[in-house]
Order: C-alpha cells, then structure tokens, then sequence
C-alpha cells in the first residue's frame, strides 16, 4: 500500500511540474510574440521616417 501511495504522490508531482513548465513556456511565448509586434512596429516606423527624408 505505501509503494502505491510513493507511486501516486511521484506522479502528481510530475504531472504538477509538466503542467507548470507549459504555463511558464505558455506565458514567455506570449511575451515574446508581444515584444516581437513591438519591435517590428518599431522598425516599420524607423523604416517610414528613413523614407520620408529622401
């Protein structure tokens, strides 16, 4: 009974941390989608005001 209950309690465990480890990868492929509209909406302008000059 108690090899069951170490058994149970391994597998929570793992399937808490699998389940962590895709919230967090979740969270930073958010972030870095964010920031990379950011940074393309960055070049976009610096790209329009290098062409106004000419």
């Amino acid at each position: 009974m108690k090899k069951y209950l170490v058994i149970a309690l391994l597998v929570i465990v793992g399937l808490a941390v699998a389940y962590l480890t895709f919230i967090i990868a979740a969270i930073k492929i958010i972030i870095g989608s964010i920031l990379l509209g950011v940074a393309a909406i960055a070049l976009l302008a610096v790209w329009i005001m290098w062409k106004i000059e000419d």
